[in-house]
């Protein structure tokens, strides 16, 4: 069958069914050749790195942020020592992995799998749900979801944490 006999064979079953079944198909391919086209921009030299979060993602949207951490909130002001002392501890504790700027691209990167995570998008979301969702994902790690991102609830004080979140959401510019 050829492939325009298909997308022939394709409209008239989506004809047939109406504009709702039309609306789901014309959603479903975007989804999937967005995806490959993501795929396709990565490099070649290591893992994708959309797959990073993609298990502590399905976690939030299927069942949310664990208990314990659906309220936290920074408890104390971006001051600018707090936003150097962020950057201290990420450089210390994060950058070998994620890279000075966030991006996943630090000098360990390329040996993880799945690849740590890109940061940067988190400095643009909304504070009052992404707060939550760092700490978690700061003081739990990642090995749950089959990431070698350590845990620092025992390594790192709350008030690195928050420090780090701080220095994220700044845009990584306070070094």
């Amino acid at each position: 069958m050829s492939a325009s006999h298909r997308m022939r064979t394709l409209g008239s079953i989506n004809s047939r069914r109406g504009p709702k079944m039309t609306r789901y198909a014309i959603a479903a391919a975007t989804a999937i050749f967005g995806a490959a086209g993501l795929a396709l921009a990565q490099p070649d030299s290591g893992p994708p790195h959309w797959m990073a979060n993609m298990s502590r993602l399905h976690q939030v949207v299927m069942k949310g942020i664990p208990r314990p951490y659906t309220a936290a909130r920074d408890p104390s002001p971006d001051t600018p020592a707090k936003l150097r002392r962020g950057a201290a501890v990420f450089d210390r504790h994060c950058a070998a992995c994620h890279g000075v700027s966030g991006q996943g691209s630090g000098p360990d990167a390329f040996a993880l799998v799945p690849a740590p995570a890109d940061l940067e998008w988190l400095a643009r979301t909304p504070k009052n749900t992404s707060e939550p969702y760092m700490y978690w994902s700061i003081a739990e790690g990642g090995q749950s979801f089959g990431s070698e991102m350590p845990a620092f609830k025992q390594t790192l004080s709350e008030k690195d944490r928050w420090s780090v979140i701080a220095h994220i959401r700044a845009g990584f510019q306070h070094r």
